[in-house]
C-alpha cells in the first residue's frame, strides 16, 4: 500500500524568499509536494516551476486561494515575502476578506496579516512559522560582514536597536536609521528601502546606521524581517555605513553576496540582541 507524499501550501509574495522556503523544504524533505497562491503582479516568477501546483490570485482575495490549497491537500502553510504596500492600500477584496476587514478595529499590515491567519485556521489550515525551512539563514549575535564597527557606530547600533524596537512597539515600522544618537529617517508602510533612501536625502552624507529588529511580540508566523543584496546596496547609495540586526528574528538572505557587498562598500553588518548585547566591540574602544 502506497501513502500519498507529504503536501506543503505556500503563499508566495514578493521577493526571492518564496524560492528559498521550496529549496529548503525540497532539501529536508524531497518528496514533498509544494502547492503555492501567488499574487499578481507581486509573486516573483522564479518560484513557479519549482513547485507541484501553482495558481494566482489577486491580492485581496481569500475564499479562492482557500478552496485552491484545499483542492491539493493542503493542511500546513507557510506565508513567505511581502505585498508591495502600494496594493496593500489600494486591494479589491472579496466578499469574505470585506467581511474581515469590517470587523477589524485596526487596520496596520500586522492586524490584517493576522486576521487572514484567523480565516486560515477556521478553515482547518495550520500556519508554519515562517522560518521553517529558513533557520541557518538567521544570524546569531556576532559579526557578520564588512569592517569592524568604530566606537560612534558601536553606539549608534544599540541606541538604533532600542529605537527601532519603540516604533516597533506602536506598530509602525521595523527599523530605524540613525546617526551620532540622532534618529534620521523611521520606516513605515513604504518599506525598509524607501527608509533608507529618505535617510539618504536628509543625512548630508553622514555614515549612517540602519538598526532593523522583529516586533514586540512579533508573530513569526509572517512577515519576518529580512535583509538581502538590494538592502546592502541601498545602504552604499544612501550613506549607512553599519547594519544592526536583531538576533535569531531576522532572515539574511544570498549570505556570500552580502558579504562580498559589505566588504566592497565598508559596511559593517552584525547581529544583535535588542538590548544591545552581542553587538562586536568596536576597533577603537573608548579608554
Amino acid at each position: 500500500m502506497t501513502t500519498d507524499p507529504p503536501v506543503l501550501g505556500l503563499v508566495a509574495g514578493d521577493g526571492v524568499y518564496p524560492e528559498y522556503i521550496v529549496r529548503g523544504a525540497r532539501r529536508r524533505t524531497p518528496e514533498l509536494r509544494i502547492v503555492a497562491v501567488g499574487f499578481k503582479g507581486e509573486t516573483n516568477p522564479a518560484v513557479i516551476p519549482l513547485c507541484d501546483a501553482y495558481q494566482e490570485f489577486s491580492v485581496g482575495q481569500i475564499s479562492k486561494p482557500f478552496s485552491f490549497l484545499k483542492k491539493h491537500g493542503v493542511r500546513n502553510v507557510i506565508m513567505a515575502g511581502g505585498i508591495n504596500p502600494k496594493n496593500i492600500l489600494s486591494l479589491r477584496p472579496d466578499l469574505r476578506a470585506l467581511s474581515v476587514l469590517m470587523r477589524m478595529p485596526e487596520k496596520n499590515a500586522d492586524s490584517l496579516l493576522g486576521a487572514v491567519i484567523t480565516e486560515a485556521e477556521k478553515e482547518g489550515f495550520t500556519i508554519l512559522p515562517a522560518f521553517t525551512y529558513m533557520e541557518e539563514h538567521m544570524p546569531q549575535p556576532g559579526h557578520i560582514a564588512g569592517p569592524r564597527p568604530t566606537t560612534e557606530q558601536w553606539e549608534d547600533a544599540v541606541f538604533g536597536m532600542q529605537m527601532a524596537k519603540e516604533i516597533s512597539r506602536l506598530h509602525i515600522g521595523q527599523s530605524v536609521v540613525v546617526h551620532g544618537g540622532t534618529v534620521v529617517a523611521v520606516e513605515a508602510i513604504e518599506g525598509t528601502n524607501n527608509c533608507i533612501r529618505r535617510s539618504g536625502e536628509l543625512g548630508n552624507g553622514k555614515p549612517a546606521t540602519l538598526a532593523k529588529v522583529a516586533r514586540l511580540g512579533h508573530d513569526m508566523r509572517f512577515d519576518i524581517p529580512t535583509i538581502g543584496p538590494v538592502t546592502i546596496e541601498t545602504c552604499a547609495e544612501c550613506g549607512v555605513r553599519q547594519i544592526a540586526l536583531e538576533a535569531g528574528k531576522t532572515i539574511l538572505l544570498e549570505r556570500d553576496r552580502v558579504a562580498e557587498l559589505c566588504k566592497r562598500h565598508k559596511i559593517s553588518l552584525h547581529a544583535m540582541d535588542a538590548s544591545g548585547e552581542g553587538c562586536p566591540q568596536p576597533e577603537n574602544p573608548a579608554q
